[in-house]
């Protein structure tokens, strides 16, 4: 893989990493019936993706600039926060301009289904209740935390070669 565009694929594969890992256990907490467990929910799909993301990076992506390692973390953490940010707006039927409604109706989860999307209330309600503005915020903070920590582990490997 020594070609020009060996660091794109190390991103799009740790961004898949991170991505296949929140699916995985997104469907586990709905297949399990733990999707009453809003807190515990909200912490695995904070905590667990981005640590495997950053073993992955960690581990196969040695030497990289800080730059290479924000990306492949922050990218993932606000496309996550934005998706659901306009899905919430979408299915409960808000401007997406009006901010504090939209977060208000996540993660209160009471809120007017959009009409013909009712079979989405069960799950969706459950699933998307932890997003609040501590998720968005904890999300940003723990990727810029892993992004530190990364750059300066890695730093210290290129030093002691």
């Amino acid at each position: 893989m020594n070609n020009r565009y060996e660091d794109y694929y190390k991103l799009c594969l740790g961004w898949f990493i991170i991505l296949s890992t929140y699916l995985l256990i997104d469907f586990i907490v709905i297949i399990g019936g733990f999707w009453r467990l809003n807190n515990i929910l909200g912490i695995l799909l904070l905590v667990l993706p981005y640590t495997v993301g950053t073993l992955y990076y960690l581990l196969f992506c040695k030497g990289k600039s800080k730059t290479f390692y924000a990306l492949g973390l922050f990218i993932p953490t606000i496309a996550e926060k934005i998706i659901i940010y306009l899905l919430g707006a979408y299915i409960y039927n808000f401007n997406i301009l009006d901010v504090a409604s939209v977060m208000n109706g996540i993660a209160d989860g009471r809120e007017q289904i959009r009409r013909g999307l009712e079979s989405v209330e069960t799950y969706y309600n459950y699933l998307s209740s932890f997003f609040s503005w501590g998720y968005v915020f904890g999300g940003l903070l723990l990727s810029l935390v892993m992004t530190i920590l990364l750059g300066r582990f890695q730093k210290g490997v290129v030093s002691k070669s």
